[in-house]
């Protein structure tokens, strides 16, 4: 029965931490940015970004 109980509070400090360390992620600002990032594929571009200034386009991988 010992084994449980060291289980349990072992398991209740790892869940405690989590939840700080996610609080402190929230409370930092590391979550906001999480939308603009995943729409950022689908802005148009200003310019072609060629840095070869090939316009050609790419090979076909073999197989």
């Amino acid at each position: 029965m010992d084994v449980i109980v060291l289980l349990i509070f072992v398991s209740a400090v790892l869940v405690a931490g989590g939840l700080v360390l996610f609080l402190k992620g929230i409370a930092s600002g590391d979550f906001e940015h999480g939308d603009r990032l995943s729409l950022l594929p689908l802005e148009e571009d200003d310019e072609p970004d060629s840095t070869d200034g090939d316009a050609s386009p790419p090979k076909p991988l073999s197989t």
